[in-house]
């Protein structure tokens, strides 16, 4: 492994010389990770993120009132506003505190009729394709923008359905600052929430930290070997090329200009019930058994030969860096990319010699729970993103690409209601829909809400409709083994 940089905060810079002045910073961990992976992919990556409501508010009442709460988002969070300056080595944010403000809101915000249904998977699959940043061609260009999506009929309870939908480049956003965000908008459309007063001379005070300072400062460890063994520990998964369970590269080519393939799977409440109770009783958690599910879901279509040695690789696992936050970073309003990624390989074949399919399931599950509850509890996690990304791709192992992308993650999102509250009186939630830019990385995002597991996969065109769609319902059913007897052998 290169040698590592010393790791520093790196804090917003006032630049008096440019005209108009601007503050800058330069990207650290998955900001920068991420921007990378867009620039060098063809926007792979730009996340669309939203929440599917329904509201006793008329068209004209909700448009307004969501206006008012972006520019009241810019101002709390006004790394929104930003743009994105540099190359693959240094990306940084650059904020311009002079710039036009209703220039900026009449392009970061959109309204788009939906006729009879919001539609959400087809209007995500849709708007990942356009390629920020957004311009108007007057010189304003931003990787941001709000949508409302609006519906032409009413409910028989005279409600009607909305959407309320993010666009932006993954160096900005992932799922928890975006539902943080999501529902503080919310918050002030209803009035439930404390209200914001813009003062637009002091909006730069609340750009958001490095994420060293957001983390608490550099834990001791990383003055210790602890932190690069972590480190050589990841990247010997993410460099071993040895055969793993994964999928058979789809015989079409892979065109990015195509809308990504969508589906959704979703278990009751009395299911999903059940399904946590028995992860408790078996001492796994929901994550490590959808992992599980998920690799054996990928063995089915993409059979080994039998009896041959055969590990798991889960080279991309997102953690979200939320539940490490610190002052002066506040968990609500601390809008930007804010992730770790682990990787975790071991072998399974033994696990695969279990006489039952149940059996299967529960071994790996026991394995990835175990394995990953250590990388998790690593107390140099918290900056392990700016430690990975503070070496440029050109000084690592196959530029830090990915050894064969075919593959589908598994990333938990976990309870939503713990981000995002579902009932702001005029305005309910009931759904939430996630998507991105797709590459040949195949992500299935799960999460809770309303006492219901959802699955969300999503692929690029190359895969089919029957490989994806294959895929999301075969890891739902052998997920729910568990529910099972243990058979009599």
């Amino acid at each position: 492994m290169p040698r590592l940089p010393p790791l520093r905060p790196s804090p917003w810079v006032f630049d008096a010389n440019r005209n108009p002045p601007v503050y800058t910073r330069a990207m650290m961990g998955s900001e920068l990770a991420t921007q990378r992976t867009t620039v060098a992919l063809g926007g792979v990556g730009d996340t669309c993120l939203g929440l599917n409501l329904v509201s006793s508010l008329n068209k004209e009442e909700m448009i307004d009132r969501t206006r008012r709460a972006v520019d009241k988002l810019r101002f709390v969070s006004p790394l929104i506003a930003c743009t994105v300056e540099g190359d693959v080595q240094s990306y940084r944010w650059v904020y311009t505190p002079s710039g036009d403000r209703k220039a900026w809101l009449d392009l970061a915000f959109a309204v788009e009729d939906r006729g009879e249904s919001i539609n959400p998977s087809d209007f995500a699959n849709a708007v990942v394709l356009k390629k920020l940043p957004y311009t108007d061609g007057k010189g304003t260009a931003i990787h941001f923008r709000v949508y409302l999506l609006t519906t032409s009929k009413a409910r028989s309870d005279n409600t009607q359905e909305y959407g309320l939908y993010f666009h932006s480049a993954h160096c900005l956003m992932d799922a928890a600052p975006a539902l943080c965000a999501l529902n503080s908008m919310l918050e002030w459309m209803t009035g439930k929430g404390t209200d914001v007063t813009i003062v637009p001379s002091i909006e730069w005070k609340n750009l958001p930290v490095d994420p060293i300072t957001a983390t608490g400062g550099l834990a001791k460890e990383w003055e210790t070997s602890l932190g690069t063994q972590f480190m050589e520990e990841l990247e010997r998964v993410q460099d071993d090329t040895r055969d793993y369970i994964g999928l058979t590269p789809p015989s079409r080519p892979l065109n990015m200009t195509d809308k990504p393939l969508h589906y959704v799977a979703a278990l009751s409440e009395s299911e999903t019930a059940a399904i946590v109770a028995q992860t408790k009783k078996l001492g796994i958690s929901v994550t490590a058994l959808y992992q599980a599910a998920n690799a054996l879901a990928q063995l089915r279509l993409n059979p080994k030969r039998p009896g041959a040695d055969l590990d798991l690789s889960l080279a991309v696992i997102p953690i979200s860096l939320q539940r490490f936050l610190k002052p002066p970073a506040n968990p609500k309003s601390h809008f930007v990319s804010a992730l770790t990624a682990l990787s975790l390989r071991f072998p399974v074949t033994q696990c695969l010699k279990e006489p039952t399919e149940r059996g299967r399931l529960i071994a790996i599950a026991r394995e990835v729970h175990e394995r990953l509850g250590k990388l998790v509890a690593h107390p140099c996690l918290p900056q392990l993103g700016v430690a990975m990304a503070s070496i440029p791709p050109s000084q690592k192992k196959n530029g830090g690409r990915m050894q064969n992308p075919w593959r589908c993650g598994v990333d938990s999102l976990g309870i939503l209601e713990a981000l995002v509250k579902t009932d702001h009186g005029a305005i309910k939630v009931d759904s939430m829909t996630a998507g991105n830019r797709k590459g040949p990385y195949t992500t299935m995002h799960v999460w809770t809400m309303h006492n219901k597991l959802t699955f969300d996969i999503q692929g690029a065109s190359a895969w089919g409709e029957k490989t994806l769609k294959t895929l999301v319902e075969d890891t739902v059913k052998i997920g729910s083994l568990i529910l099972e007897p243990p058979a009599k052998l």
